[in-house]
């Protein structure tokens, strides 16, 4: 993978935001639950791990996951992860404190929940954000897409248009940092960094995203990834 026009490839750097609070998993910590006999962010570290474009990973987590998660990373011989730090009251400020970690000039920001993202994908993004600057994956909508009002439906929305956005969603260094700053002192409300990133505004290039990189928000959520990830076993 090279940079722009041609430069020697960067030092490039995973960030895994896993500080949620898990308010949709009825309590449980979605990061460590089982999944094929190892917890759930086992699985995305690894894929991680095997993205060969990957140099170092760092994890930011809720304090009292910390230590789990640092010996899980010890057990399953991960040698990228060099951080596991606790993360921010919201994922922007556990981005942000990453970042002051790492001297990489490109960034991978995956959740921590996706753990059927391939090393492929990420290889994809990656090389597209060498390109450009920022790249994310993106899905087109299957689902006729309708807008409410009043709790009926008022019109047809058109779907060509539109996408789902997956992670990894990939950046220079210096242009996440910028942006995330700035939406902060904004109060700007943000669900995933690319919307940082589209405030300044800069443009954020898409890559076809996968359909099996779902992210777990729900407690049946984790049959589906058990069943992805054991096509890879």
């Amino acid at each position: 993978m090279k940079g722009r026009a041609g430069r020697p490839r960067r030092q490039v750097a995973a960030i895994v935001p896993a500080a949620g609070d898990s308010s949709r998993m009825g309590g449980i910590p979605k990061i460590l639950a089982p999944v094929n006999g190892l917890p759930l962010i086992g699985h995305t570290l690894r894929a991680l791990e095997a993205c060969a474009s990957v140099d170092e990973i760092i994890v930011a987590a809720r304090e009292e996951d910390v230590a789990p998660i640092a010996g899980l990373c010890r057990e399953l011989g991960l040698l990228k992860v060099s951080r596991v730090l606790v993360g921010g009251e919201t994922r922007p400020l556990s981005v942000m404190l990453a970042l002051t970690e790492t001297k990489a000039g490109l960034v991978a920001v995956h959740d921590g929940a996706r753990p059927c993202v391939t090393p492929a994908l990420c290889e994809a993004v990656l090389k597209k954000a060498a390109e450009t600057g920022a790249a994310a994956p993106a899905l087109p909508l299957s689902d006729s897409v309708k807008v409410t009002e009043g709790g009926v439906i008022a019109r047809s929305a058109d779907r060509s248009a539109l996408c789902t956005v997956q992670t990894p969603q990939c950046f220079e260094a210096g242009l996440l940092k910028g942006a995330l700053a700035k939406a902060l002192q904004a109060g700007i409300e943000i669900t995933d960094d690319s919307a940082a990133v589209e405030a300044l505004p800069y443009p954020v290039h898409i890559v076809p995203g996968e359909a099996r990189n779902i992210k777990v928000t729900a407690a049946e959520d984790l049959e589906i990834v058990s069943f992805f990830l054991k096509g890879n076993s």
